[in-house]
């Protein structure tokens, strides 16, 4: 893929967090935590869902480009109002029409500069035009803007007209959140229309408090009608395996984050349930804040379960199950109650997640497997959720501490050994050259545990860089059957069919992997990348490679396959860049192509021809 410098008319946005250098000032870590969160749950959704692309993401700043002035201004409203809604940090926006500059991933130009001025002219909560994004929205959109006039702008010659856009960005009839009136009960969903049902869970009573029962958000805030429905399960009206998107819960009383995990814990608890699939946690978490006919279309699920945790013990509460119906004519997604299942009484926090899942799964007539979750101490568990939401943040050394003191509070867990284990593996951000000698050492650290999904990622990945591809794909089939909504499992099952020569087979294994990860990840497009380096098809292997690294800029994998198809493009150097921000650079053929252990010749050589061509030593 040829990344020359190129100009092209695009919707410039712009976007910052308002006071963001006086909160971290005050509060720097938990400031930063905010921002991240608030990028990956609220607004890179947003953005995406409105067909712009995310150019960069600086600190706490947001550069995207859009394909209309329309879709920019549809995604900041969005994001404004559930910013507003949520009450998350206040957020200014800047856009801008016109020529940019294109090149190496970045933009440039005066027009990239104007968008930025006009985000620092927009009032905390809105937005700021200039003048030609005015004339594209303008009797387009049938709400007033506010002239403010023309503004001197630094760096820019002439003044700035400027159009502000306030508290109406809730109010344009377009882009209204209110759920439709409801739908007249007793119409069954037709053939090939997908409903989609809110299960909403949650936990009532403090987790630290080791004991509750589960509560129920109230009809405003799940913005459905109060009084329940009984009936039969609406799985029964529905025909194949039913797609449930489990999304991140909500709190009064806990930590954001701890809501979060269990909502993502209660997704690895699915993980066995068969007849059905299950979003996987890290595009389920992309859907936070959405109304379920929102999330639901965003994930292509059919049910989507949300959960909240009041903040005092309840009796008598349970699992409240809602329908939520695609209006006709464009309108938004309506929720309408079902049924109430009886109340579940938990007495650990370690306990919660497999009992939520198992009413969840019960609830469509499935089974559950028994998780063989052992009596964890609360302690440990939330240690454990830290961990894993400091890792998501991309905080390394804070989430191997926070494990670490869950070690130390249940040194014989097999859970948070086997995610030790797979951290010290790495295989998304970690070193090529030591992907071997890694694997190797984290399957020894898995030895006798338990043969949950982890655990056999792992020994099947030391089965195939030891050369014993005929185990490692057994070893696939097992988890594969065992855990078949486990995506990584999944995902692992497709890199090892193309290991072997299998890419057929690999490509219809990753199309299921698509299902459960609807929205784009960097493993699942790095093995794409491979798949079409296989096949010849250079150009989709490096527009592969390359969006897996929007997404993970340290992605190693995807940096060599980026290397290795550039330069079979004859894109030299720019191939020659990708290998020199590889870890360890420079490399030696060898050495970049040791975490692709393949024992097919054809992708090999493929691979490696690439790799010599963008010119790192050693023999082809």
């Amino acid at each position: 893929m040829s990344d020359k410098p190129h100009r092209r008319l695009a919707a410039i946005f712009m976007l910052d967090v308002s006071g963001f250098s006086r909160m971290m000032a005050e509060d720097e870590a938990g400031t930063l935590n905010q921002v991240l969160a608030q990028q990956q749950t609220l607004i890179a959704p947003a953005i995406r869902r409105h067909g712009g692309r995310i150019i960069k993401l600086m600190g706490d700043g947001v550069l995207a480009l859009f394909p209309s002035v329309i879709s920019a201004v549809e995604a900041a409203a969005q994001i404004q109002a559930d910013a507003a809604r949520t009450r998350r940090l206040q957020l200014r926006i800047g856009i801008n029409l016109g020529e940019v500059l294109i090149a190496q991933g970045d933009v440039f130009g005066d027009e990239v500069n104007i968008a930025a001025r006009l985000e620092s002219l927009a009032q905390p909560g809105g937005v700021a035009l200039s003048a030609s994004a005015y004339d594209q929205v303008r009797n387009r959109i049938p709400y007033d803007f506010e002239d403010f006039g023309r503004h001197e702008v630094k760096n820019i010659p002439d003044p700035v007209q400027v159009y502000f856009l306030g508290e109406e960005l809730t109010s344009l009839p377009s882009l209204r959140r209110s759920a439709p009136p409801p739908e007249p009960r007793g119409i069954v969903a037709r053939r090939g229309v997908r409903p989609a049902v809110l299960l909403a869970a949650g936990c009532i009573g403090a987790v630290t408090a080791v004991a509750g029962l589960w509560g129920w958000h109230s009809a405003d805030r799940l913005n459905t009608a109060a009084a329940p429905v009984p009936g039969s399960p609406a799985a029964s009206a529905f025909e194949g395996s039913p797609v449930i998107a489990v999304l991140p819960f909500t709190s009064d009383a806990l930590q954001p984050e701890t809501a979060r995990m269990l909502a993502q814990d209660v997704i690895r608890s699915l993980a066995a349930a068969s007849a059905v699939r299950i979003i996987a946690p890290s595009s389920a978490r992309a859907a936070e804040g959405l109304l379920p006919g929102e999330a639901a279309q965003l994930l292509g699920a059919d049910f989507v379960v949300a959960g909240h945790f009041p903040g005092t013990l309840q009796e008598g509460a349970g699992l409240k199950i809602l329908q939520a119906k695609s209006s006709s004519g464009g309108g938004k997604a309506g929720a309408e109650p079902l049924s109430i299942l009886p109340p579940q009484p938990q007495s650990s926090v370690a306990a919660l997640a497999p009992e939520i899942a198992a009413s969840i799964i019960g609830y469509f007539g499935k089974p559950l497997p028994h998780s063989g979750r052992a009596d964890i101490a609360d302690g440990a568990m939330l240690q454990l959720f830290t961990a894993r939401s400091l890792m998501q943040q991309g905080d390394r050394n804070g989430a191997r501490q926070a494990l670490q003191r869950a070690q130390q509070m249940e040194p014989d867990w097999p859970e948070a050994q086997a995610l030790a284990a797979h951290w010290h593996l790495d295989m998304l951000t970690g070193q090529a050259a030591g992907l071997p000698e890694r694997a190797s050492e984290a399957a020894k650290l898995v030895q006798g545990l338990p043969p949950e999904a982890t655990v056999l990622q792992l020994r099947a990945l030391a089965a195939q860089f030891s050369g014993r591809n005929g185990e490692a794909l057994q070893t696939a089939g097992i988890l594969a059957e065992g855990f078949p909504n486990d995506a990584p499992g999944q995902l692992l099952r497709a890199w090892l069919l193309h290991l072997v020569g299998q890419d057929s087979s690999a490509r219809k294994v990753l199309d299921n992997v698509r299902r459960l990860e609807p929205l784009p990840q960097p493993m699942v497009l790095t093995v794409e990348a491979a798949l079409h380096l296989a096949a010849g098809r250079e150009t989709e292997a490096a527009a592969a490679a390359a969006e897996a690294l929007r997404i993970e800029p340290a992605a190693q994998l995807a940096l060599v396959l980026q290397c290795a198809s550039l330069a079979a493009l004859g894109n030299f150097e720019e191939a020659a860049a990708a290998c020199g921000r590889l870890k360890g650079a420079p490399l030696t053929v060898d050495q970049a192509a040791a975490a692709f252990p393949y024992s097919a010749a054809a992708p090999q050589r493929a691979l490696r021809t690439g790799l010599s061509l963008a010119g790192l030593t050693g023999r082809p």
